[in-house]
This record gives structure tokens, sequence and C-alpha cells, in this order.
């Protein structure tokens, strides 16, 4: 049985990869929840969470999987990267009002699924 796959978006534009529906819907929920209970999250604080808890899903690099999905939330403005004027080396990752929305229905869509 052959997966579904989607391709990725870019914020700077260049083309974007290609990867498992599951994957992608399983990581970009999980990085919109993370980032919608927890302010402020890095990404090297994402990715450590994203270790702990997915360790069996998906059989590659998951930290990669992680950034290519990121740059795609990035890309649709669902998530958006600050850097603060007190420290320029460090980044931060925000929920958009729009990533906010996109957590919601997929909640909803996720509670219908259930019943």
């Amino acid at each position: 049985m052959r997966s579904e796959m989607i391709e990725t978006l870019r914020p700077d534009g260049k083309k974007g990869v290609a990867m498992t529906e599951a994957h992608y819907k399983m990581l970009s929920t999980y990085v919109l929840s993370a980032l919608d209970t927890e302010e402020p999250f890095t990404l090297n604080r994402l990715l450590e969470k994203v270790l702990e808890d997915f360790t069996d899903s998906i059989d590659s690099d998951l930290s990669w999987y992680v950034l290519q999905v990121k740059l795609d939330l990035e890309a649709r403005g669902y998530i958006r990267t600050i850097t603060p004027a007190y420290k320029k080396r460090l980044f931060l990752l925000k929920l958009t009002r729009q990533g906010q929305k996109q957590l919601q229905q997929q909640k909803l869509l996720a509670d219908w699924s259930s019943e």
C-alpha cells in the first residue's frame, strides 16, 4: 500500500521536500500544539522534545523531518521566528493567530473522527 506524499513549502521560495502525509500531519500538529502550550520555544528545545516523544515513529532522521515541517509552517504563516533585541543569536519560535486557528481546526477534525 502506497502512502500519500505531499511537498512542503519553504519561506525563502525554494523548492520544498516530499514526505508522507502521515508524517507531515503528525509532526505539524505536534509542533503547533507544543508552541501553543509553552513560550518561549527555541528550535533546540523543540527538537529535544520531539526526540523524547517520537523515538519509534519515523525510521529516518527525525530532526531533519522536524526542520522541514518547521520551514513549511513558517512559509504558510502558522509560526514565525523571532530574534529578541537583547540576544541576537537566540531564535524563538512563536505561534501566529493563523497557526492557532489551524491548530483549533485540527483538534476539531480529530474530535469528529474519533466519534
